[in-house]
């Protein structure tokens, strides 16, 4: 079976959603409508040209017309975003067109455009998720949002990133460089202006915070740091690759996190899987890894004073810090089997044949 995937993200991340795909023996061949080339097993990647690359809409239009060139001359099966903003509406669209099945893959809360009020491509969002006869989802909130919203409860499934415990994994203790770190795109849903009003608010004195990523919002969080006069101890990173983000959580004593549009963030599994305690909020399907006072502290508000308590708990808090820090590792207990290829591949092999069982 031939399939077109839409999507975007880093490798590595589109290699946890992707790769199940190219494992399953039902598909033969996965077109790629991504910006960056992108290649692999079964894979044909359309990437948008360098040239073009540069201008967004220009890019974004190459790329809708190479959806369209695949439907038109492959005649793929099965058309998939990984994401619904934009990748979302062009499969919707094209599928119209071409009467092709859809599977829409959301993100999380910012790619439906529910992270503020009235935020724009709410309802255009949700339109496309309703047309799709697939959605894949991160965890039971955001099923629960869907339902709210009229998508039907049978169509929705929860298929996993690939994630590999053995890689993040600290074998040997150290003591830690950095008391909190953060892994993630620094884009305003992400709310780092909050992690750094919240961190400058608990009295960091000699403690760190190590901010890993890249994003619109660099500049203005830079300015912010020395706003609040803890410029030397925020460190700005930048992007660091995947194959050396564990050496950077072995570092750290606890991952933060104060998003509000997430799904479920692979960062803080990534960070729980390295024994970080995380701090986080209450937000779209996070409580579906972390579990308040049991290896995490969750906030139920996006305020610096709930974050600034949080962080200063586990500061002084020898004790409560070791247990949530021996649960974090236990994910590797309860997670191993469903985020393996060999169960996401099943799944995906599953969801898609139903496609065509009636």
């Amino acid at each position: 079976m031939k399939i077109c995937i839409v999507g975007g993200m880093i490798d590595a991340k589109l290699h946890s959603k992707i790769f199940p795909l190219q494992k399953s023996e039902l598909i033969t061949s996965i077109h790629l409508i991504r910006r960056q080339a992108y290649s692999g097993n079964k894979i044909i990647c359309h990437s948008v040209p360098q040239w073009a690359q540069k201008l967004l809409p220009l890019a974004e239009c190459w790329r809708l017309t190479q959806l369209f060139g695949v439907c038109l001359f492959h005649r793929p099966k099965v058309l998939i975003a990984f994401g619904t903003m934009p990748h979302g509406i062009y499969v919707w669209l094209i599928s119209k067109l071409f009467r092709i099945k859809t599977i829409q893959h959301i993100m999380g809360k910012n790619d439906l455009r529910l992270t503020f009020s009235k935020q724009r491509g709410q309802k255009i969002a949700m339109r496309a998720v309703r047309s799709a006869n697939l959605v894949a989802v991160r965890g039971q909130p955001m099923i629960q949002t869907l339902l709210v919203n009229g998508v039907n409860a049978d169509n929705i499934f929860i298929p996993q990133n690939l994630h590999d415990f053995d890689f993040f994994s600290c074998t040997i203790p150290t003591i830690p460089e950095y008391e909190l770190i953060y892994v993630g795109l620094l884009a305003a849903y992400k709310r780092i202006d909050l992690m750094l009003e919240s961190f400058a608010s608990s009295k960091p004195n000699n403690n760190k915070l190590l901010i890993i990523g890249d994003g619109p919002e660099k500049n203005n969080l830079e300015r912010q740091a020395i706003e609040l006069n803890i410029e030397h101890q925020v460190i700005f990173a930048g992007k660091i690759s995947f194959q050396n983000l564990p050496k950077y959580y072995c570092k750290a004593r606890s991952f933060i996190m104060t998003s509000q549009g997430e799904g479920l963030p692979m960062a803080m599994i990534e960070a729980m899987s390295c024994g970080l305690p995380v701090i986080i909020s209450d937000d779209a399907d996070i409580t579906e890894i972390a579990k308040n006072e049991v290896n995490a502290l969750i906030t139920n508000s996006h305020h610096k004073d709930c974050f600034a308590q949080a962080i200063v708990r586990l500061r002084n808090d020898e004790s409560l810090y070791q247990l949530l820090r021996h649960n974090a590792l236990s994910l590797r207990d309860t997670k191993l089997v469903e985020y393996s290829v060999e169960f996401q591949s099943r799944l995906w092999t599953e969801k898609i044949e139903s496609l065509y069982s009636t």
